[in-house]
């Protein structure tokens, strides 16, 4: 049951790093990472509270979801940069990472050992990254990772990566803390301090914060509404599946990403990032064997 609710999450969160490629031409990385997120509050909070009964939590849970969301910070605001200073296309695939971390840490925290196919998954998908990079590779084949360090976009993205695949661990912990199982919960308490957190260096700074805002409120409304709904089916994914199954799910974002990126801001030299595309999608399918 877990996979068609990550892969539902997948696709809507695929057209955030679009709608924020356009919002970060006239906005800045703080109040574009603070918008979408401050946005999807009154949804998550209708998730967390009215579609689930009412829910009890203990001190485990609380501290689950204060390191989810000091992680999510860091990782949202080093995305968003990554994603400032280069394309959409090119930084949004190296996310992918972030699988292999969390199926190895989750081995230690959580219990969770893969199984054969589950790896072989993760490693398409992690190969696909690497296709990405195909037309240096055919240089030399170490090219791609000499990339990953000389460009900051690809450098910057592969931090955030590192950062995410961390993220799953103590939400997984959180949502096994409520009684009964509430995931909306546990993205609405991430979210709201994670919004809260980058509300502090915002506050001296009001009158440009709010003309940016209005200036691209389409932009950002529809952000907070695909950060309102997506979470609320990545957390069951979360809580269904081994998250690092359900993180590599997660990944195929970054496929759709690479489709509307052509398609809407017409970026070029894509033939490689979809051969690398193909790869995950294949690593996908053997993740819900």
């Amino acid at each position: 049951m877990w996979l068609p609710f990550a892969v539902v999450a997948a696709f809507l969160t695929s057209f955030l790093p679009i709608i924020n490629k356009r919002l970060l031409q006239d906005a800045d990385v703080a109040v574009v990472a603070w918008g979408f997120n401050a946005l999807s509050l009154p949804l998550l909070g209708v998730a967390a509270f009215s579609l689930l009964p009412a829910t009890a939590v203990d001190a485990v849970f609380w501290a689950g979801i204060a390191a989810s969301a000091a992680l999510n910070l860091l990782a949202t605001l080093v995305s968003t940069q990554a994603l400032k200073a280069g394309d959409a296309s090119l930084v949004t695939p190296f996310l992918t990472f972030n699988p292999a971390f969390t199926a190895l840490i989750a081995v230690f925290t959580l219990g969770e050992v893969p199984s054969a196919t589950g790896l072989t998954g993760i490693g398409l998908i992690l190969a696909g990254s690497y296709a990405m990079q195909l037309t240096e590779a055919r240089i030399v084949w170490w090219a791609p990772l000499r990339a990953m360090v000389a460009e900051p976009a690809i450098a910057l993205s592969i931090g955030a990566s590192l950062v995410w695949g961390l993220t799953p661990i103590p939400e997984k912990i959180a949502i096994q803390h409520t009684d009964p199982a509430n995931p909306p919960l546990v993205a609405l308490g991430s979210t709201a301090l994670m919004a809260l957190g980058l509300t502090m260096p915002l506050l001296g700074r009001v009158p440009t914060v709010w003309s940016q805002l209005r200036q691209g409120w389409r932009g950002f409304c529809t952000a907070g509404l695909i950060a309102g709904v997506a979470p609320v089916f990545g957390f069951s994914a979360i809580g269904l599946g081994l998250v690092g199954y359900v993180s590599a799910i997660f990944k195929l974002s970054a496929v759709f990403t690479v489709l509307w990126a052509a398609l809407v801001l017409k970026e070029t030299g894509l033939r490689d990032r979809l051969l690398g595309a193909a790869l995950m999608v294949a690593g996908a399918i053997l993740l819900g064997v």
